[in-house]
């Protein structure tokens, strides 16, 4: 097992809270409560000669994660159609973003339990629509668009994580920025906020990477970690014995404890990417990006320090606080009136 380290590459999805679609009016709901397809319209539905119009404020959201995560935003961005057939997505395409999204190699540090630090790169992270839901009942499946066309924006790591324990702290931190940033409640059982992690193993002696499998769709950080785990194990059974791992869709079986094979993994290339003909090319002035910048809060890192230098406060006592943004508002509300910083952080 010595001989064998985990290679994982994580990508999350994360709507934008805002009021309206990425590329409609129509007003964006909670698709756990609301009844099904109750805020759909022509665009969101697919149909013939409904034309998208870009939700602005999606774009200053999805620009604010890339500075927050130390991003380039290249001049011009660009939409694309990823074409596959599915139910989820009525006109048989998603609007996505290809080979211009909307900012590029960033980093995240990360620090874990043992003290260590060490950033994990950010390859892209690009805004798309977000698709139906599916119900699968009987022998049949119901469909509710009233998420279908609602912001995302997709985080694509490099494979800079070795372990499980540094995947769960890369998520925890991502998470804990998306909220500070106000763009994502970080509600991962309703989908608000979901991790795939592409998952390979390395041995001492391999010169390139092998294959990878995804595991999506995974509904909490707790069964990000446990999938991991289960699948790096798996396929170094698979290599001692001999056996290739096969290039795959994963998912998790919460009930069973285990990983469950989806499907077999398509190709980029078999999703026929091509520029958006109904939308032109973004272009990104500099005072655009500055307007942007100027948004983006205290963010967790820069309030855990400003908390031990303003307050005196220990490494851990700061960490613990800024952790949730309402923790540290709330303790930030205590020393206004008056209290003593190290007692209230006790006291919290």
């Amino acid at each position: 097992m010595s001989d064998w380290k985990p290679v994982i590459g994580l990508e999350v999805h994360a709507e934008m809270q805002t009021q309206s679609k990425m590329f409609s009016a129509c007003p964006v709901v909670d698709s756990v409560t609301a009844p099904p397809n109750s805020a759909v319209d022509p665009v969101s539905l697919g149909l013939p000669g409904t034309l998208p119009v870009i939700n602005a404020q999606a774009m200053d959201f999805g620009m604010m994660v890339g500075l927050a995560l130390h991003c380039e935003i290249p001049p011009v961005n660009q939409f694309a159609r990823k074409s596959y057939f599915y139910p989820d997505l009525p006109k048989g395409y998603q609007i996505s973003q290809y080979d211009r999204p909307l900012a590029i190699n960033g980093w995240l540090e990360i620090e874990l339990p043992d003290g260590t630090r060490k950033q994990v790169r950010i390859r892209r992270a690009h805004m798309e629509e977000d698709t139906g839901k599916l119900t699968h009942v009987g022998n049949g499946s119901l469909v509710d668009y009233n998420r279908a066309g609602v912001p995302l924006l997709e985080i694509v790591s490099e494979p800079d994580i070795f372990s499980a324990e540094e995947a769960e702290a890369y998520a925890h931190k991502l998470r804990a920025i998306l909220r500070y940033l106000g763009v994502n409640n970080g509600d991962m059982s309703r989908g608000i906020l979901r991790f795939e992690a592409n998952v390979s193993v390395l041995h001492v002696d391999d010169t390139e990477y092998r294959t990878r499998t995804e595991i999506k769709n995974l509904n909490s950080i707790r069964n990000m970690v446990k999938a991991i785990e289960y699948e790096v194990k798996r396929q170094i059974r698979l290599y001692e014995k001999g056996d290739t791992v096969k290039q795959a869709t994963l998912g998790w079986d919460e009930a069973g404890q285990k990983i469950v094979i989806q499907r077999v993994k398509e190709r980029a290339d078999e999703y026929r990417y091509f520029p958006e003909p109904d939308l032109p090319l973004i272009e990104v002035s500099r005072a655009w990006v500055e307007r942007v910048q100027a948004l983006i809060p205290e963010l967790p890192d820069a309030k855990r320090q400003r908390f031990m230098t303003a307050f005196g406060l220990s490494d851990y006592d700061a960490a613990q606080l800024v952790d949730e943004k309402s923790i540290a508002d709330y303790y930030e509300g205590v020393l206004a009136t008056g209290a003593d910083a190290k007692a209230a952080a006790n006291w919290i």
